[in-house]
């Protein structure tokens, strides 16, 4: 039976915070990990409306659904398409907060499916953590977490290097219940670095 284990604790001055570790077993522990694609910076940002606008053309893009960073914000799931011959792209649609205005540094990133088998009514306890290889990292990233038939199911706001716990079992809030997470998107806003995304799942299908 797999066993999950959970520590969470604090030390300085000769003094130690925490508690003993957490130990859950399940019957089914999931573990995902996933390197993420750079992300891209736009330059000469114009916006239409809250959920369009235009930049000029990232080189090393391509056509999809991207998440949109800028400092204070982030949209996700919106279309990236090229107009025209002018070298520049139009970013439309999506979920989030409204586009910043003119002139904004933004940058985006091609959101990397993953395929997931998440049960989150049997979730025990989950970890999500967005890892970079520079350990002062101050970048972010996101996960839009959906069901098969594309609805979002849990959608969350990622730190670099800081990893989120739910440990359902242990009294949290489940925020993942529903119909199981089958598809992750995935994204960050780091021009330099390419982090790895990890989620950790242990289900315990007879609660």
């Amino acid at each position: 039976m797999p066993t999950a284990i959970y520590v969470r604790s604090l030390q300085g001055a000769g003094m130690t915070l925490g508690r003993r570790p957490v130990v859950r077993e399940v019957d089914h522990a999931g573990p995902y990990e996933v390197t993420l694609p750079l992300a891209l910076a736009c330059s000469d940002w114009v916006k239409t409306d809250a959920d369009t606008g235009t930049c000029t053309e990232p080189s090393g893009w391509s056509a999809g659904t991207y998440d949109v960073y800028w400092s204070g914000g982030m949209r996700y799931g919106v279309t990236a398409s090229a107009v025209g011959t002018s070298g520049d792209i139009q970013l439309d649609g999506g979920s989030g907060d409204d586009f910043p205005a003119n002139g904004t540094a933004i940058t985006i990133c091609k959101q990397t499916q993953i395929s997931t088998q998440i049960d989150g009514d049997n979730i025990s306890i989950i970890g999500i953590e967005l890892a970079f290889p520079d350990p002062d990292s101050t970048s972010v990233g996101h996960v839009d977490m959906q069901d098969s038939g594309s609805s979002t199911i849990e959608e969350i706001d990622l730190d670099a290097n800081s990893v989120q716990v739910w440990d359902i079992t242990g009294g949290d809030t489940n925020v993942f219940t529903g119909n199981p997470i089958t598809q992750t998107y995935a994204s960050h806003d780091d021009t330099t670095y390419q982090p790895v995304l990890k989620i950790l799942s242990s289900e315990d299908a007879t609660p």
